[in-house]
């Protein structure tokens, strides 16, 4: 059992993690063949409001040409700046980033935008429903039942994603 600041660099973490996805699934647009992130005055407030700390992300990637690589790096600027060393011990965020935890979070949140991107798509949704949806889907037995598959596996064992067919 990991200690509760583990736990919270953990969810913390993992949440710059999804607000990064989250911004570059609503707010690229293609200028002169370059991936620009463009986010709307009243999105940015919103998040502002509402996630004060993913406001300083928002700030590093708007109106900023985005691709792969700067998207990790001003991630892992982020981290740093916000968590390692200053919210956090030094040590903590490097074990965050080395655990099964946050592999298995950062996979399940990869599958779970796969799974319902069709719906994702189907409008602009804040970055709260985002996380809402995303916790109802791991609410769910069936996403319960695989967590617990993957979190218990030997290395290399081969799990088969759940089933469930609800879209949150």
């Amino acid at each position: 059992m990991q200690n509760k600041a583990f736990l919270r660099a953990l969810e913390d973490v993992s949440e710059v993690f999804m607000f990064d996805q989250w911004l570059r699934f609503y707010f690229i647009h293609e200028e002169d063949k370059k991936l620009i992130v463009k986010v709307p005055k009243e999105v940015g407030d919103q998040v502002e409001k509402d996630f004060p700390v993913m406001k300083g992300l928002l700030d590093m990637f708007n109106n900023e040409e985005i691709d792969q690589q700067k998207s990790t790096n001003n991630v892992c600027a982020f981290i740093g700046a916000r968590f390692d060393g200053t919210k956090y011990t030094g040590k903590i965020i490097p074990k965050v980033f080395d655990s099964k935890n946050f592999k298995i979070d950062t996979y399940l949140f990869s599958l779970w935008m796969k799974g319902h991107e069709t719906y994702l798509e189907s409008e602009v949704m804040t970055f709260g429903d985002w996380k809402e949806l995303y916790a109802g889907w791991k609410d769910q037995d069936e996403v319960k039942d695989y967590i617990s598959r993957l979190t218990n596996a030997a290395p290399g064992s081969a799990i088969q994603p759940p089933t469930c067919t609800t879209v949150q």
